[in-house]
């Protein structure tokens, strides 16, 4: 149910359902009271048929009544039956159809009246009509009083009415098919739009476009129009934002190699001594905020990063940086790893990790990159390094990553590296920063979520 598509056809069938089943039942009702209606009319036909036929003065000549023009009633077991009786109810005339058919007596009807009713014939249901005369013959003394009855048997009924109704059905199961296959046409015309939208949005998180092109219907205008802002306003302030801030590095940098030189040209004492410490300060202090600063996050609509390139470069560096120690550097990370990381966050990760990594390391350091499924369908980036120094003592494993702590001073370097890190890794990726001592040095794991 989270398709556009899937709702719409699921709404539209169950609606189709309930006006198609609506519309059937109502037919059907019609069309019974219709076939019920030409039963009446059939068994209406026959009494005015026997009254025109039956010679009522002569009513003891049992051949009074000439050949009837309707075959049914000649015809024995054809299911459609005519009878004349009495006052008394007594049985005057019977058509031939009714031979070995014994017909139960309908609802007594007033003279000139119609009166519909259903009777058996012991077996099966039967439709009958009845209408009583009064009959003024030549030399009766007195109206005599007469009841014609004409039954019809219900199969006849029962089987136009199975005929049409499974006529009838077959066609609406028909014309159902016929219309869900149209609407499904209709409906991927019109939702393409939508899917066009989104093959777009898959293409910038790719990499492949910067915007959004196509031309939409109006109400997908707003939303792609917003969206091309949204990404042009995106990238204009991360570049106005790292441009401020390399500007404002490169200010602060000169101003404060002049004081350190000028301090370290002066001569020696405790007023200099605090002075170059407190120059460190504001150096540490301006590096830690420059980087936190620059941290681009996680963003929904990054092209994907390359994982293998980018830790290659950070590699190439350090094997530069700490030539003399002359490290074994070795790197695990899956073929064509790709993850939705902004590169320089990536770089600056790893390379602090590995930086750290080589200062500490006696001869070898690991960096392995890999891919982890998470149950919420979101996969995450794990980056592990290990060194194979001396470590670090367990109560001092969470004191390392506070900003500007240096367990070793002897070890160049600000004390800022692993808590720009563990910052940008909880803040910007809501992922975790865990320091481990292995059987030899120190295992740095950090684990980044996609979303």
């Amino acid at each position: 149910m989270h398709s556009l598509t899937t709702r719409v056809l699921l709404s539209a069938t169950l609606l189709l359902v309930i006006l198609l089943g609506g519309a059937g039942i109502l037919i059907d009702r019609a069309f019974q009271d219709s076939a019920l209606s030409a039963v009446q009319d059939r068994l209406r036909g026959r009494v005015f048929l026997l009254i025109g036929a039956f010679d009522f003065d002569q009513i003891s000549n049992h051949e009074a009544l000439i050949s009837l023009p309707d075959p049914n009633l000649t015809t024995p077991g054809s299911g459609h039956y005519a009878r004349v009786l009495n006052a008394a109810g007594g049985r005057l005339w019977s058509s031939r159809s009714m031979l070995g058919v014994n017909v139960g007596m309908p609802e007594s009807a007033g003279v000139g009246e119609w009166r519909y009713s259903t009777v058996s014939d012991g077996a099966n249901e039967v439709f009958a009509l009845s209408y009583r005369i009064i009959w003024e013959g030549d030399g009766a003394a007195t109206p005599l009083e007469y009841s014609l009855e004409a039954f019809e048997h219900a199969q006849t009924y029962d089987a136009i009415v199975r005929e049409f109704r499974r006529s009838l059905w077959l066609w609406f199961v028909g014309l159902s098919f016929l219309i869900l296959i149209v609407q499904v046409v209709f409906l991927r015309w019109a939702m393409h739009p939508l899917s066009r939208v989104g093959d777009e949005v898959r293409s910038i998180e790719l990499g492949v476009k910067d915007r959004i092109d196509h031309n939409y219907p109006t109400e997908l205008n707003a939303l792609t129009r917003n969206l091309n802002n949204l990404l042009k306003h995106n990238r204009d302030n991360l570049r106005r934002y790292r441009n401020s801030l390399g500007d404002l590095a490169h200010s602060i940098k000169t101003p404060l190699a002049i004081l350190r030189n000028e301090v370290g040209q002066s001569e020696g004492g405790d007023q200099d001594t605090t002075a170059v410490e407190q120059i460190d300060r504001i150096d540490r202090t301006v590096q830690y905020y420059l980087q936190r600063s620059a941290t681009a996050g996680h963003s929904i609509l990054a092209a994907p990063v390359m994982i293998e390139p980018a830790v290659n470069r950070i590699v190439a560096s350090l094997k530069k940086v700490h030539a003399a120690k002359a490290l074994s550097i070795d790197v695990c990370i899956e073929p064509g790893l790709t993850f939705s990381v902004d590169e320089g966050d990536l770089m600056e990760i790893v390379g602090n990790l590995s930086d750290n990594a080589c200062k500490w390391a006696e001869s070898r350091i690991g960096i392995r990159v890999s891919c982890i499924e998470n149950a919420d369908e979101n996969a995450s980036l794990l980056i592990a390094v290990s060194d194979d120094g001396p470590g670090i003592p367990e109560d001092q494993l969470q004191q390392i990553t506070q900003r500007g702590t240096r367990l070793d001073e002897s070890v160049e370097g600000h004390g800022i590296g692993l808590s720009i890190v563990r910052e940008m890794v909880e803040s910007a990726y809501r992922g975790r920063l865990t320091l481990t001592n292995a059987e030899v040095g120190l295992t740095a794991e950090v684990v980044l979520r996609s979303a």
